[in-house]
């Protein structure tokens, strides 16, 4: 076994699960139409990471798999310019460019663009350096950022000749026009023209991090920018770097066809976010809208029925819905996500059924549900099997527990005693399931 196959073999078991990894691997290859992915690595990627930058990247190239590989330099720019005593600028997210600053960024980015493929070399990839060819630029505001470029075209002669060579096309966020003139980009706005452009199935960002972290410095798992953009905009704990990559993720995302995601994630973990369901850093995208029905049809009842067995492995038992004392049912767009609210013990909200396929569990549509449920029942109550995988989590959400026979009851926003009143009458509630599929 050669060195890479190996390095295959080994990757492919650390996912876990063989069947998940084929699904992904067909879904980004099955369309011509499309580039497999666009992947942005950071400047702090390559200095500290780069060799675990290199096998991810190798393992998906030889999958058959090409990506477009973007590339900052930012820590290696920042270091450089504090040798040189220039004090460092930024404004907005971006970096102020005055002529002194200038004179030091393209060598320094080149230099940086230099060791990737150097590293990429190593590990048998083959590559195409295209430096500073790909982006078209005025200036942004030469008087409030000075050098820092407007990116006005993108230009994929390159990038086209490089995928269909099988070859890797490296890309930095420089431009010099006709004049000899170098701009500095932001790499952040450089995807996203680059995206628009390429049209890939897929969007990366590899950061040090590994993804979203929330205020306790945990990692975030999905983001569904329809439900949660300006909450998350009005959050003081997103600032800097990381609310400006989100507030492009968005744009980035807006105009585009729903289907296309971004993963921000960790170079070591990267296979595990392009080949798995959960994934392993922060998902990102638009989402779907939820739908809140005080009303049931015969559609929306096949609908919830289809994913209720279908994720729990079991069949309804027969006039199951004609026993439901709705309040709600709040289910997403493509019907992979879904809550069922029903009335409980004096008129409080009783969670009767929550089911989320494995697929929209890792793009967060579970949580978007959970949410818009809260928002509209802050008092709710529910139970679990007690041998359910997903009672660590219904743990967290909960105010108040308690096990009872094979059920772990649930209960929050309530006092104590309604939440021991209403928990002991979750428990008593009739098994809506007649058998295993």
């Amino acid at each position: 076994m050669t060195p890479i196959q190996k390095l295959i073999r080994e990757v492919l078991l650390q996912l876990g699960n063989s069947t998940e990894a084929q699904y992904y691997l067909d879904h980004y290859k099955k369309s011509n139409q499309v580039k497999f992915a666009v992947v942005k690595v950071g400047g702090n990627v390559i200095e500290t990471e780069l060799e675990q930058l290199a096998q991810s990247l190798s393992l998906l190239t030889h999958l058959g798999l090409t990506p477009i590989v973007l590339h900052g330099a930012g820590p290696q720019l920042d270091k450089e310019i504090a040798k040189q005593n220039i004090v460092v600028n930024k404004l907005d997210g971006l970096r102020v460019t005055d002529d002194k600053t200038l004179q030091i960024i393209q060598p320094v980015i080149k230099q940086v663009h230099d060791k990737l493929i150097s590293a990429l070399d190593a590990v048998d990839i083959s590559t195409m350096s295209i430096f500073n060819e790909v982006f078209v630029c005025d200036y942004l505001d030469q008087e409030k950022y000075g050098h820092v470029g407007e990116i006005k075209q993108v230009n994929l002669d390159k990038i086209n000749q490089a995928i269909a060579n099988k070859q890797v096309p490296i890309i930095s966020c420089l431009r010099v026009d006709d004049n000899g003139q170098v701009m500095n980009i932001n790499a952040d706005i450089a995807i996203r023209k680059l995206v628009w452009e390429s049209k890939p199935a897929k969007v990366l960002f590899v950061t040090p991090t590994g993804g979203l972290l929330n205020e306790n410095n945990q990692l975030i798992s999905a983001v569904q920018l329809i439900n949660q953009y300006e909450d998350l905009m009005s959050q003081p704990w997103l600032h800097s770097g990381m609310k400006l990559k989100i507030q492009q993720i968005y744009q980035l995302l807006k105009p585009m066809p729903r289907k296309l995601s971004v993963s921000i994630t960790s170079a070591s973990e990267l296979a595990k976010e392009l080949f798995t369901h959960k994934g392993k850093g922060t998902f990102v995208s638009m989402g779907e809208h939820v739908n809140n029905h005080s009303l049931m049809g015969t559609a929306v009842k096949l609908q919830l029925k289809s994913l209720l067995e279908s994720t729990f492995k079991k069949k309804l038992k027969k006039g199951f819905f004609n026993n439901v004392d709705l309040k709600s049912l709040i289910i997403s767009e493509s019907g992979q996500a879904a809550a069922l609210v029903t009335k409980g013990h004096n008129g409080v909200a009783y969670l009767n059924k929550f089911a989320v396929t494995p697929l929209a569990q890792g793009q967060g549509l579970g949580k978007s549900i959970w949410q818009q449920m809260l928002l509209s029942y802050p008092k709710v109550y529910w139970r679990s099997r007690i041998n359910n995988q997903i009672n660590a989590w219904y743990y967290k959400q909960a105010d108040c527990s308690y096990k009872k026979g094979g059920w772990v009851v649930f209960s929050c926003g309530m006092s104590l005693q309604d939440s021991m009143d209403c928990m002991e009458h979750g428990a008593r509630v009739e098994d809506s399931w007649q058998e295993v599929l």
